[in-house]
């Protein structure tokens, strides 16, 4: 895995490539039943990548367990409410409560999963014992 600049690179340039998705106009686009249900999913999974992202970026920068949950979350929400926000005065696009909801709860889950991964592949440094003035 890589250092925490290159970890909050990634999550720069997920976050911008959901930014440039959700402001393209959508025209000519007939929402139907199974279209409804499939964007969810699309908003879950980029938000899923997003959250797998920030939490990666977290233990990678040193905060692990609740406190990098307690730190991403909410700003992933934030992020994704603005995203949702900024949709209103664009053509062809609404603002959604369940599109926001779909996204926080893709985010929660890839958070949580990025910080169980990292802490797999990357646990945490244990500080050497010292017995009688040596290190083992």
């Amino acid at each position: 895995m890589r250092g925490p600049s290159g970890s909050w690179r990634s999550v720069a340039v997920w976050a911008v490539l959901i930014l440039v998705a959700t402001t393209v106009p959508v025209t000519g686009f007939v929402t139907r039943a199974p279209t409804l249900w499939l964007d969810k999913f699309v908003h879950g999974g980029l938000y899923l990548v997003l959250g797998w992202l920030v939490g990666a970026a977290l233990c990678a920068a040193g905060r692990r367990g609740v406190t990098a949950w307690l730190v991403g979350l909410p700003a992933l929400a934030v992020f994704a409410f603005l995203d949702e926000a900024h949709q209103r005065w664009l053509p062809g696009r609404v603002t959604s409560l369940g599109d926001w909801a779909a996204d926080v709860a893709g985010a929660t889950i890839g958070l949580t999963l990025g910080m169980i991964l990292w802490n797999v592949l990357q646990p945490p440094k244990r500080p050497e014992r010292v017995t009688n003035g040596e290190e083992l």
